[in-house]
């Protein structure tokens, strides 16, 4: 006899693995359990529970109908790195192929560091809810900080699979929409794709998309650990970040 309680403690680790959050119902739920635990449970049952413990996967022809408020987001005063991110999609031509690709790209406030990025032809919400889970990983973020995430309205950051990707990272964060046709409450990471456009798009022709996603993967490399900002005092994100953890830098508050 297998107890409820251990079966849900499973269903839930498989839940926070990013191949299973939009991924694996309840029949191949109860496959899985059956082979990597050596745990066999109907998959009626793998139903009721993931039903009762809100572990099922939204329908889709559901949630393109349901409608949900945004949070607008309001202007706080931030000190510290990983309390404010903003993201946004980055048009990339490329000359040799004769069309587009995308950067996806989340920046901190206060410390300017990429905290995480995506390449690729398209980008989908998807892509948007593995960028933002490698970069709460990389970063270490916990539900003891208190993390805000703002974007503009774009589709995909509107989507409803990253809105219920966010309903289980709500301890961890909250997603604020700019308001329409204000960029400026997004002006960190426009800052940062003005610099990817001067220094990095505008001086180099693109034959391929694998050009594209060198090129991109070097220069975030290069941000982040050496390109010097006026605004940290011309240091890099990386000596900033070391400044901040060992006591001699002590950032300014900054009013978004």
């Amino acid at each position: 006899m297998i107890l409820d309680q251990t079966i849900v403690s499973i269903l839930k680790e498989y839940r926070r693995e990013v191949v299973f959050l939009n991924a694996g119902g309840a029949k191949k739920l109860s496959k899985y359990i059956a082979i990597e635990k050596k745990i066999y449970v109907n998959h009626k049952k793998i139903y009721r529970l993931c039903d009762e413990n809100k572990l099922l996967l939204f329908k889709q022809d559901l949630c393109q109908k349901r409608k949900y408020k945004k949070k607008r987001c309001e202007y706080i005063e931030v000190s510290n790195p990983n309390e404010l991110w903003q993201f946004d999609l980055k048009y990339i031509w490329i000359h040799g192929e004769v069309r587009w690709c995308f950067l996806l790209a989340f920046i901190d406030v206060i410390s300017k560091k990429v905290t995480g990025y995506y390449v690729g032809k398209t980008c989908k919400a998807g892509d948007l809810v593995f960028t933002l889970n490698e970069a709460i990983k990389n970063e270490g973020i916990t539900d003891e900080q208190t993390l805000v995430i703002r974007s503009d309205n774009g589709p995909q950051m509107s989507s409803n699979r990253f809105y219920f990707y966010l309903k289980s990272l709500e301890k961890k964060l909250t997603h604020e929409f700019i308001p329409p046709r204000s960029p400026d409450r997004n002006a960190y990471i426009e800052a940062f794709n003005s610099i990817l456009e001067i220094e990095v798009l505008q001086v180099r022709y693109f034959k391929n998309f694998e050009s594209v996603y060198e090129a991109i993967m070097k220069f975030i490399e290069f941000y982040n650990e050496r390109r010097l900002h006026g605004a940290l005092g011309y240091l890099s994100p990386k000596m900033f970040i070391e400044g901040v953890k060992n006591g001699s830098i002590i950032p300014r508050v900054v009013a978004i």
